[in-house]
């Protein structure tokens, strides 16, 4: 079964049995996976970059566990994964990132992403 489109929320896809596509879409899928990056890589920091006054008023650098948290809602990570990565359980992990998004001034992941690309945190 295969997505026909790239909209996240589509619900159309195409079922085959052939031989020959199941191949290709197979090959198509070993080529990708051998360039893409690991989940371990999209939460390790970057430098962090100076810092501006956003929404939650005087300037700070993210703590640790905050640009974890901005790098796994970029790759999209759900609560639950995110959770167990931690060693959480999930309501605490959704109490933090409320705080999170109450010191970005945000109430949802992209504002969070974007608050924070403003004050430099990515």
């Amino acid at each position: 079964m295969v997505s026909l489109t790239l909209e996240g929320g589509s619900t159309d896809c195409l079922y085959t049995e052939a031989p020959p596509l199941i191949e290709v879409l197979s090959e198509l899928f070993d080529r990708y996976w051998a360039v893409a990056a690991r989940l371990s890589d999209a939460v390790t920091p970057s430098a962090p970059g100076p810092v501006s006054a956003g929404a939650g008023g005087g300037a700070r650098r993210p703590t640790e566990e905050e640009r974890q948290l901005l790098a796994l809602f970029a790759a999209g990570v759900k609560d639950d994964a995110i959770a167990r990565q931690f060693g959480i359980s999930t309501r605490t992990l959704r109490r933090r990132i409320q705080n999170l998004y109450a010191e970005l001034g945000t109430t949802n992941r992209f504002g969070a992403g974007v608050a924070a690309a403003r004050r430099n945190w990515l």
